[in-house]
C-alpha cells in the first residue's frame, strides 16, 4: 500500500485541479497545470528506482523551470520530504548535506557529456577535471533521468540521520546563520501560511502572471511566487539562469506579466536602456505590471528611479529565510520595508550579546535545523519569536530598517557567513590564515574578496580550482590576494581595514585571466 501524500502535495493538487488550463512556461514551452499534474505521477515512478517511497530525503538541485514543479509534486505524492537548494552547490556542499541531513537521492541537471564518460568508467577525478562538480554524487549510484534535464541519483548513504520534527514536509537552505548551508524545516502548516498571507496581502488571482527571475529554492520565490500562484491558479514564467537586461526586455515583451520578481542585480540591469531606446511594445508591457518584487538587498536610489520611470516603483519587501514574509511594501513608500502582514509581530529586544535587535514572529516559521541540532532553538525566543541580526523599528505597523548586528555576506541576493568561505580556504594545507569581506567593484557590484597567509607562494589560480570543489561558485572570492603576511596590529590582530585596502589596490592591477 502506497504512503498518504503530504498535506502539501493535497493542497496544491487541489489547487491546480480546480484550474487546469493556468500555464507554467519559458519562452521556448508552456505546461498547463493538468499537464503538470499528469507528469508528476509519471515522475513519481521513476523515483522509485532512487529512493523508497514514504520518507525519504531528496534534495533538489535544479534551474528553475515548469518540469521543476513536476517534480516536486512528485516528491510530495510519494510522502518524501523535498529539500531545495542553489543548483550551483558544490560536490563538497552537498556531499556536507547528505551526511548531516540524511538524504537519500539528489535530483540535478544531467552530466555534460565528458563529465558522463568519466563518472561511467568510475572515475570521478576526471570528471571533476571536465568540470563538473557534482560527479562524485553520482559514481556508483542508482539513477534515472526524469526528463532531459533532470537526473535523479541514489546517494547510497545508510548511516545514522537525524530525525525529522512532526509535521516537516518542506526543507530549504540556508548558510546565514551557520557555517555550511543549513537545511530549514517546514510544517505544511508554515508553508501554506506563507503563500495564502502574501496571496492575500498582494492581492493575487488566477488573472495574473508572475515573471519569476529569482530561483523557486530561494524565498522570495517559493513564499511570494510558486506556492502563492499555485494556490491561487496564477500563471508563471520560469527563464532559468541569471537574467542579462537583454533576457529580462524579451521576457517582458513576450508575456506581458503583472507581477515581476527578480533580485536587485536584475533591476540593476536594466538601467541599460532608456524609455526612448524601447519599442511600443514593450514599453506598454513594463507599464502594465503592476508589482515589481525585489528581495535581500536593497536598490540604489539611482535605480530605483530609473525603473520606476521605465516601469514603476520597486517592492522591496522584508522577509527571512526562517520566518517566510513578514511584509508587504507596494514600492510606493520607500523609506520603509512595507507594512507587516497580517499575523505576524515585530518588536526590538535586546539578545543575549545586548544589541538590539528584530525579534519576528509569524505564522509561516521554520520548525528547526535538521542538520544543526540546536542552532535553530537558540534563535527563538521565550515567547516564540525569532531573534534576528536586524536593527530597527515598527513604526505605525510599517518596518523600517536601520542596519545589521552582525556582518553575513550579501552578494547578489544570496547570504552566507565569512566562515562558510573562510573555512574552505583554511581547509588548503598551504595556507596558515585568511580574512574573507565584501567588496565593492569600480561599477558598484559587491563581491566577495580573500586576503590569505602563505608561506609557500600558493598560487591564487591553484587554490581558486581548490575552492570551486567546494564551494558554490558565488561563494568562490573573485578578489583574491595571497600575501606572506597579513596585516596586524600591535596585539596580532588582523587589521580589517588595512586587508580591505589590499584588495581593493587590486582592482587597480590589470587583470590576465582573473584576479
Amino acid at each position: 500500500m502506497s504512503p498518504r501524500p503530504t498535506r502539501l502535495y493535497e493542497a496544491v493538487a487541489a489547487a491546480m485541479d480546480a484550474a487546469p488550463e493556468a500555464t507554467v512556461s519559458t519562452l521556448r514551452e508552456t505546461r498547463t497545470f493538468a499537464e503538470l499534474r499528469t507528469d508528476a505521477v509519471r515522475r513519481a515512478d521513476l523515483l522509485d528506482a532512487v529512493a523508497p517511497r514514504g520518507g525519504s530525503r531528496i534534495l533538489v538541485t535544479l534551474a528553475n523551470h515548469p518540469d521543476y514543479i513536476a517534480t516536486l509534486l512528485a516528491i510530495w505524492s510519494r510522502a518524501d520530504l523535498p529539500i531545495l537548494a542553489d543548483p550551483s552547490l558544490g560536490a563538497a556542499e552537498i556531499a556536507t548535506l547528505v551526511r548531516g541531513c540524511g538524504i537519500d537521492a539528489v535530483v540535478q541537471a544531467p552530466l555534460p557529456g565528458a563529465a558522463r564518460a568519466a563518472v561511467a568508467e568510475g572515475d570521478t577525478h576526471a570528471a571533476v577535471a571536465e568540470g563538473d562538480t557534482r560527479a562524485a554524487t553520482v559514481a556508483e549510484a542508482a539513477s534515472v533521468a526524469l526528463d532531459e534535464r533532470q537526473l535523479a541519483v541514489a546517494t547510497g548513504f545508510s548511516g545514522e540521520r537525524p530525525d525529522l520534527a512532526p509535521g516537516t514536509e518542506l526543507g530549504r537552505l540556508t548558510s546565514g546563520s551557520t557555517r555550511a548551508p543549513a537545511c530549514i524545516e517546514f510544517s505544511a502548516d508554515a508553508v501554506l501560511a506563507a503563500a495564502r498571507t502574501w496571496a492575500e496581502a498582494s492581492a493575487l488571482t488566477s488573472a495574473d502572471l508572475s515573471l519569476c527571475f529569482a530561483g523557486i529554492y530561494n524565498g522570495l520565490a517559493f513564499n511570494t511566487t510558486l506556492m502563492p500562484s499555485l494556490l491561487t491558479g496564477a500563471s508563471l514564467v520560469l527563464p532559468g539562469g541569471m537574467p542579462s537586461g537583454g533576457a529580462i526586455i524579451r521576457h517582458v515583451t513576450t508575456f506581458g506579466p503583472s507581477i515581476l520578481v527578480a533580485f536587485p542585480a536584475a533591476y540593476e540591469r536594466l538601467t541599460d536602456y532608456t524609455r526612448a531606446s524601447l519599442a511600443a511594445a514593450t514599453q506598454q508591457a513594463l507599464r502594465g505590471i503592476r508589482l515589481r518584487l525585489s528581495s535581500a538587498a536593497a536598490l540604489s536610489p539611482t535605480v530605483a528611479e530609473h525603473v520606476a520611470l521605465l516601469s514603476g516603483p520597486v517592492s522591496d519587501y522584508y522577509g527571512i529565510a526562517e520566518t517566510g514574509p513578514v511584509t508587504f511594501a507596494d514600492g510606493t513608500r520607500p523609506e520603509g520595508k512595507g507594512l507587516l502582514l497580517p499575523g505576524v509581530t515585530v518588536d526590538t529586544r535586546p539578545r543575549h550579546d545586548g544589541a538590539e535587535v528584530l525579534h519576528v514572529r509569524t505564522a509561516s516559521m521554520g520548525t528547526r535545523y535538521l542538520n544543526y541540532p540546536g542552532e535553530f532553538e537558540r534563535a527563538i525566543a521565550e515567547d516564540g519569536s525569532y531573534i534576528t541580526s536586524d536593527t530597527g523599528s515598527v513604526r505605525e505597523g510599517e518596518l523600517f530598517l536601520t542596519g545589521r548586528a552582525q556582518p553575513i555576506l550579501n552578494i547578489g541576493g544570496r547570504k552566507f557567513t565569512v566562515e562558510s568561505v573562510a573555512d574552505a580556504i583554511i581547509a588548503h594545507p598551504d595556507v596558515a590564515d585568511c580574512r574573507v569581506l565584501a567588496l565593492t567593484t569600480p561599477s558598484g557590484r559587491d563581491c566577495v574578496g580573500a586576503a590569505v597567509q602563505t608561506s609557500t607562494g600558493l598560487d591564487p589560480a591553484e587554490l581558486r580550482a581548490f575552492l570551486r570543489e567546494r564551494l558554490a561558485d558565488y561563494k568562490v572570492p573573485e578578489v583574491l590576494v595571497t600575501v606572506a603576511d597579513l596585516p596586524r596590529g600591535a596585539t596580532g590582530k588582523v587589521k580589517a581595514e588595512a586587508v580591505r585596502a589590499l584588495l581593493t589596490t587590486s582592482f587597480q592591477q590589470p587583470v590576465t585571466g582573473g584576479r
